[in-house]
């Protein structure tokens, strides 16, 4: 039977341990009477979520003056919906979990993955675009269509990189001849089952091929840049040896001075650690001080 996307994308859980928590904060979020303090009473249930949230939230990746003590300060100098995608960003971590390392190193992907997030993330505050903390989850997940494929068919998987390693192609370029199809692809299904946002869902899309990305071609074109900038820092590696071309078009779409690209490698330096231990770290919980 031929493989087909819809193929690799059945069956892949969604929300891992996380899906009871995001119930109940949606559940909360459409009570009119409910207050930031009774959204953290319900993060506060699930101690190594609650550990994340804290150790991001008094990260320089966030930069508060201030030390944050508990999850109802987090969530209202955050944000609802940023909390809600470091949750979902937490989950995809999880669901993924057990990939085998002949296939993949998982900290180098990860570390990819989370230093794309946090490029993407700063060149969308640098060109102040609104609600610039959303590019960071859009930067993260590019590459999700690798980890269903890794997750799904590991036989598949391993065909792609004997094609990718007889010739000079990019490994997206393989993909397609053995798959007819690529990771972006898979990702962007993987993301509408989600019932991920348009926005996100677009810019894993055309991250390759921002300018397809329609009414998106901003996102897509600050995660393709994002890509770039990460590869050529060699920031991890999602499987990749090349560094993916630049498509000079989503340069002058994202409209920043190269200038800014210094400052935005500086930046990634400085969090990869911290974010990395955030999403990562699972044995360490630190348990809320009393609000």
């Amino acid at each position: 039977m031929k493989m087909t996307i819809q193929n690799l994308v059945n069956g892949i859980p969604s929300l891992g341990s996380y899906a009871g928590v995001i119930a109940e904060i949606e559940t909360v979020l459409n009570n009119p009477s409910s207050t930031l303090a009774d959204l953290g009473e319900v993060i506060e249930k699930d101690p190594a979520l609650t550990a994340r949230l804290l150790r991001l939230g008094n990260s320089s990746f966030f930069g508060f003056p201030n030390r944050l003590e508990t999850v109802s300060e987090a969530v209202s100098l955050i944000g609802i919906q940023q909390v809600q995608d470091l949750i979902l960003a937490s989950s995809v971590v999880e669901v993924f979990d057990g990939i085998s390392a002949e296939l993949v190193n998982m900290e180098s992907f990860w570390k990819h993955s989370l230093a794309c997030g946090i490029a993407t993330r700063c060149l969308a505050i640098a060109r102040q675009t609104p609600k610039a903390e959303k590019f960071f989850v859009a930067g993260l997940l590019h590459d999700l269509g690798r980890l269903v494929l890794y997750s799904k068919a590991p036989e598949k998987a391993i065909e792609v990189f004997q094609c990718y390693q007889s010739g000079r192609l990019l490994l997206r370029e393989a993909e397609v001849r053995v798959l007819d199809f690529d990771h972006a692809q898979i990702g962007e299904a993987m993301m509408r089952a989600w019932q991920y946002p348009p926005n996100l869902v677009h810019a894993v899309a055309y991250h390759h091929t921002p300018m397809s990305g329609g009414v998106y071609q901003l996102e897509s074109s600050l995660v393709h840049l994002a890509d770039y900038l990460v590869h050529a820092m060699q920031m991890g590696n999602s499987g990749e040896r090349f560094v993916p071309p630049l498509n000079a078009k989503a340069w002058e779409r994202v409209g920043l001075s190269a200038d800014i690209l210094e400052s935005v490698m500086r930046s990634v330096d400085q969090q990869i650690d911290v974010v990395q231990e955030t999403f990562l770290k699972t044995d360490a919980v630190v348990q809320p001080q009393a609000k």
